[in-house]
């Protein structure tokens, strides 16, 4: 978790302000060698993430996606959760812990959450397919 994130977040999860403003950097960055499949919603809203992976673990998490602010509030709540996660097991959350831990998302905006978190679970296939037996 960014010292930021640990600084700021309320105890029950992450705050969406501080989430939306270190992701704003975070989706500007250039994709890392190991890149999971794009989801796209029916609404066109889409997300991806990359990773390189060092020693067993997530040493970076990066994502693309929409400029919705809701949106990249979810994909920087995943960067947080499973930066330095083992491999093998990574913590992704259930979509309702996901929602749960991002606090100040108005619940019309919450099913943005499923899309960072399909997209996610795309980048943890592609890892364990590149990492198979190794």
């Amino acid at each position: 978790m960014s010292a930021c994130c640990a600084a700021r977040r309320p105890a029950s999860g992450f705050s969406v302000q501080d989430c939306l403003e270190r992701g704003m950097e975070t989706r500007r960055l250039s994709p890392l060698p190991l890149r999971g499949q794009t989801v796209q919603a029916a609404s066109g809203l889409h997300a991806g993430f990359s990773a390189a992976v060092l020693d067993g673990r997530l040493k970076t998490l990066q994502f693309e996606c929409s400029a919705c602010s809701t949106l990249v509030a979810y994909c920087q709540a995943m960067v947080d959760m499973l930066v330095n996660q083992p491999i093998n097991s990574p913590a992704v959350p259930a979509l309702d812990t996901l929602i749960a831990r991002v606090s100040g998302v108005p619940p019309l905006l919450q099913d943005r959450a499923a899309i960072a978190l399909g997209s996610c679970r795309a980048l943890m296939m592609t890892i364990q397919t590149n990492h198979q037996g190794g």
